[in-house]
């Protein structure tokens, strides 16, 4: 018996009783029933750059060995590199910047100049070849621009791809000099790019193994250090931070010996210098874990608490003036 007092106009109760159809399923067979689905209900996803993160890791782990194909080093290694049968190209270049400098521009600046105004009204020619980009003749902006062109065709997708395009982009940017000589455009298109393909922020990943490094290590593995300061200050800004003028593209490398957030940073040829200071007690030495310098008295703070102390597979310093206080 159900009420509705306005269901039926001068009508307060239906007798629908025996009206409510039998609304069992009356089909025959197995039916599904019985069918068990467990990952109906799963935990939210995580982003893509997460599982990357993970999967370099275990790929670190276990010796990151690969073995590619033809049609996957076609796809990496075939780029387009300037045709040096170009001549007119290169001769009216030549001309423009000979000009440039007889009028008092240095060659840097003349170089820029052409850059703008270019020879014959054009770019030089390319041809296509199977080269490593980072080895190749192209200049930084060019190499940057051939992998930012493998991200966008979305070549920085598996483990693989992005192991190669992480070392592709380390040896563009090896070096004391490179990131200090590029312009504001080739900084901000290599942040971009750096994001795009999820450049890790953390030096184990990167496979970089110790955490604590002296000037030496830096020497042997620049590429991949610049890259890990990119990549720290790139996941800065994607969780919300802006650059400013203590801490941006120009100045990566945070200063622990003077703050403890370690701005204003400094920029990566004045870091150098500081890992390269003639007196002990003045000499940095790089926290790779935080991104930045720590002082020689902060150094040796740290290996004196930790296990095994300078045999500790965290550092790797070979500087003298540290491996003698730890016998």
């Amino acid at each position: 018996m159900i009420t509705r007092p306005g269901y039926r106009r001068d009508t307060v109760i239906i007798d629908s009783d025996d009206k409510i159809p039998n609304i069992r399923n009356k089909r025959r067979g197995i039916g599904n029933r019985t069918i068990i689905r467990p990952g109906s209900k799963k935990e939210t996803g995580v982003s893509r750059a997460v599982i990357f993160n993970r999967l370099t890791v275990l790929d670190t782990e276990n010796a990151g060995v690969v073995e590619l194909g033809e049609k996957t080093l076609s796809k990496l290694f075939e780029v387009k590199v300037p045709d040096k049968t170009d001549t007119k190209w290169i001769d009216e270049k030549n001309r423009l910047i000979a000009k440039y400098m007889a009028q008092g521009l240095t060659k840097e600046e003349a170089e820029a100049e052409v850059k703008i105004n270019k020879p014959l009204g054009r770019d030089q020619r390319t041809i296509t070849k199977m080269e490593n980009i980072a080895l190749s003749n192209l200049n930084t902006t060019q190499k940057l621009d051939e992998i930012a062109e493998e991200i966008a065709q979305g070549r920085a997708e598996g483990t693989t791809d992005r192991t190669l395009i992480m070392r592709q982009i380390a040896q563009t940017i090896a070096g004391i000099n490179t990131l200090s000589t590029m312009t504001q455009t080739e900084l901000n298109n290599l942040k971009n790019m750096s994001m795009a393909a999820a450049i890790p922020s953390d030096h184990k990943t990167m496979g970089l193994a110790p955490a604590y490094v002296d000037r030496a290590y830096y020497d042997k593995n620049s590429g991949l250090i610049n890259l890990l300061f990119v990549g720290i200050y790139t996941e800065y800004e994607r969780k919300g931070g802006v650059a400013t003028k203590d801490y941006n593209m120009n100045k990566l490398v945070k200063d622990f010996s003077k703050k403890p957030n370690g701005i204003p940073a400094k920029a990566l040829s004045v870091a150098y210098g500081a890992l390269s200071r003639p007196k002990a007690k003045d000499r940095r030495y790089l926290d790779l874990s935080a991104g930045g310098l720590i002082s020689r008295s902060q150094l040796i703070k740290i290996i004196g608490g930790t296990p095994n102390n300078i045999n500790n597979p965290m550092f790797d310093i070979t500087d003298p003036d540290i491996t003698s206080l730890f016998p």
